[in-house]
């Protein structure tokens, strides 16, 4: 499996700030007859939907959430997703206008409510969250917010197969993860001399991965915004089409913002054509910005081998420095931790955990890096999953793939952090 992922992490990005005119969709290949297809834990990416918007009276009142107060959202049959058989969905969760410092959780709708978050902010904070919750009574997901009042914003860009009933569709796609590693950096880019992305502009970007680039539907990406001149808002999505009312990234002005995307691909179109067939993505700023691309990953066409399937999991907590739970005490500067999950969510490489990972109130400003654990040629990646400012609690979403003996490493970059880790799912190998 590691020669695998080793081949997986190979590439390059190809850069072009013209918008370019995509190719159909290809028709979705198949080895097999659609009968013998099993789409179980399969994920089908939509393009970006919004489902939910306090602000306007969207799939909930026209009202900001108040103090422990919720909200049933319906999820199935909105917004490309079927009325049945999904499992669970990836959306992308904005908290916008909070009166408190506060935390928002979505958890399957009739469950109680469980011991995690999925998005933690600040009184007056603007910013998202990838969250994947599994669906549950009629479809639905219910939102949560703890203290205050805020608006809540939720967008759909993706589904996961419950079971076979979605085998009509065709196969969906299986993860694979790789190596992060960085796809595209303004601040490097030589095409423009390092300068910031203009307000208004579109990036389009495509991602080299080997032999295996033709077969991408999705890719697993961590999108981070640095130094903005304004609040705004960044939105990635296939390029097909105008952009998508829907974010990727919200931001305020001067701060460094990351957010992890599923990005649904087009096929590969004009000057972003390589000779493997990579399929292209686009980027959308409102604002004056630099612009970070990581890859962790990608949904494939469902043609390869060890793809990973999905299984979907109520919001479940294994670490919080707070109370020993994982790992005990603050991590403090250039602290490395090695991480054992309880043993029932996966014991080897074949698993990827689906997490939220906060951090609590650093001490100065900081990076937060997790990657497997005990691999002899893995060491610390050069991308980030959280990039927390001094005093600040932030949440962000990780793929979280374990090493050879079921472990992970979390580090903290400067000062000291307590950190927590919710699950939410899980990636296997069958």
């Amino acid at each position: 499996m590691r020669t695998v992922r080793g081949l997986l992490s190979l590439g390059v990005a190809l850069v072009a700030t013209c918008a370019l005119t995509a190719a159909p969709a290809a028709a979705v290949p198949s080895r097999t007859s659609q009968a013998a297809v099993d789409v179980t834990g399969t994920y089908y990416p939509v393009a970006p939907t919004r489902l939910m918007d306090t602000r306007e009276g969207l799939g909930a009142p026209e009202a900001k959430v108040g103090p422990s107060g919720t909200v049933d959202l319906q999820v199935a049959g909105r917004g490309g997703v079927p009325a049945s058989g999904v499992g669970a969905v990836v959306v992308n969760v904005t908290i916008t206008g909070p009166t408190a410092d506060s935390f928002v959780t979505l958890y399957p709708a009739g469950q109680p409510l469980p011991n995690a978050s999925s998005v933690n902010f600040a009184a007056g904070w603007l910013g998202s969250n990838n969250v994947t919750v599994k669906l549950g009574t009629s479809g639905k997901v219910r939102v949560f917010n703890r203290n205050g009042h805020t608006d809540v914003v939720v967008d759909v860009v993706g589904f996961y197969a419950a079971d076979n009933t979605l085998a009509s569709r065709g196969m969906g796609s299986r993860y694979h993860p790789y190596r992060a590693n960085r796809i595209f950096d303004s601040r490097t880019d030589p095409n423009t001399g390092g300068l910031k992305r203009s307000a208004g502009s579109y990036l389009n970007l495509t991602r080299l991965l080997g032999g295996d680039n033709p077969h991408a539907r999705a890719l697993v990406l961590n999108i981070t915004v640095v130094d903005p001149e304004s609040d705004g808002f960044v939105t990635a999505w296939s390029g097909d089409g105008p952009v998508p009312t829907a974010s990727t990234v919200n931001f305020r002005a001067g701060t460094v913002t990351p957010n992890l995307a599923y990005v649904q691909t087009r096929p590969c179109d004009g000057s972003l054509c390589s000779p493997e067939g990579a399929p292209a993505f686009t980027i959308y700023t409102s604002a004056r910005a630099h612009i970070i691309v990581d890859g962790f990953g990608m949904m494939d066409d469902g043609t390869l081998l060890f793809g990973r399937r999905f299984q979907a999991l109520n919001p479940t907590r294994i670490v919080d420095t707070r109370t020993g739970l994982g790992t005990a005490g603050a991590l403090g500067a250039g602290d490395t931790r090695k991480v054992a999950p309880p043993p029932a969510m996966g014991t080897n490489e074949e698993i990827v955990l689906v997490t939220n990972v906060t951090a609590v109130a650093p001490t100065g400003n900081t990076v937060v890096t997790v990657w497997p654990a005990d691999w002899p040629d893995f060491g610390t990646p050069e991308a980030s999953n959280l990039n927390p400012a001094i005093g600040q609690t932030v949440s962000g979403a990780v793929l979280n793939e374990l090493g050879p003996y079921g472990k992970f490493h979390v580090r903290n970059h400067a000062g000291s952090v307590h950190l927590v880790m919710d699950v939410t799912g899980r990636f296997y190998w069958p």
